[in-house]
């Protein structure tokens, strides 16, 4: 007999038992880690972490658009919102873009997605100026990262594959379909091909990569999510590139 189609709760219980092996990893590491079901719950979560008059920072992340965050953040008036990639209002660029994007390194709050998460407790992070990775090692009080269960790998070396073959290629594929970065983009040698050849192209996408897989932390008495410094939020959706 041929099996059966398997139904959407079937992939949604190994997306959440596949997610939970990675938050017990990233927990034994000192990493404040969390499964959440879907989009909305991650905005939740994301809301709960962040407290009134906390400055915030953030990396591109279509996962963060995805989960709807921002636009609540920035209407609550509550916080200081350094946002270099909000692109409802009047393109920032040149020397006012890199202004936003130095001030979001030592916001209270720094807000991320990120390009591959292992299931041995690692976040893996490509960037093209650094201003997105370089705050997730060190300067904001707290990180919260975001992630859907795409972005599940097996290990470091399945999460560079996974951004040298996939992410990046249709990250900036997307990027040169958009008209505020079309020449910019157009002409990396990964979007013609498809695939990372390791170019030396002066927009170069993948410059600077970063490996989270533990803290020096000190855990907490009490289990209270104000404490830790790295949060990580796995969402059981496929989001992001």
């Amino acid at each position: 007999m041929v099996e059966e189609l398997k139904t959407p709760d079937d992939i949604n219980v190994y997306w959440r038992q596949q997610a939970e092996i990675a938050v017990a990893n990233f927990r034994r590491k000192r990493l404040r880690a969390e499964y959440v079901p879907d989009r909305h719950a991650a905005r939740e979560k994301v809301l709960s972490l962040i407290p009134p008059g906390a400055s915030i920072g953030r990396g591109d992340s279509l996962t963060l658009d995805q989960i709807g965050v921002m636009p609540i953040l920035k209407q609550s008036g509550k916080h200081e919102i350094f946002n270099p990639f909000d692109w409802d209002g009047p393109r920032v660029v040149g020397e006012a873009r890199l202004d936003l994007q130095r001030r979001a390194m030592t916001a209270d709050i720094f807000l991320s997605g990120a390009n591959a998460i292992t299931m041995d407790g690692r976040v893996v992070a490509t960037d093209s100026t650094g201003n997105r990775v370089a705050p997730m090692i060190f300067g904001p009080k707290k990180i919260i990262i975001v992630a859907g269960v795409n972005k599940l790998v097996p290990n470091l070396e399945a999460a560079f594959k996974r951004i040298h073959s996939f992410a990046a290629p249709v990250n900036f594929r997307q990027h040169y379909h958009s008209e505020r970065s079309r020449d910019e983009w157009s002409s990396l040698p990964c979007v013609k091909a498809g695939s990372c050849p390791d170019c030396a192209h002066a927009a170069r996408g993948c410059n600077y990569s970063i490996i989270i897989e533990g803290s020096r932390e000190t855990p907490p008495q009490h289990s209270d999510e104000h404490t830790h410094r790295h949060n990580i939020i796995l969402i059981g959706e496929p989001l992001g590139l």
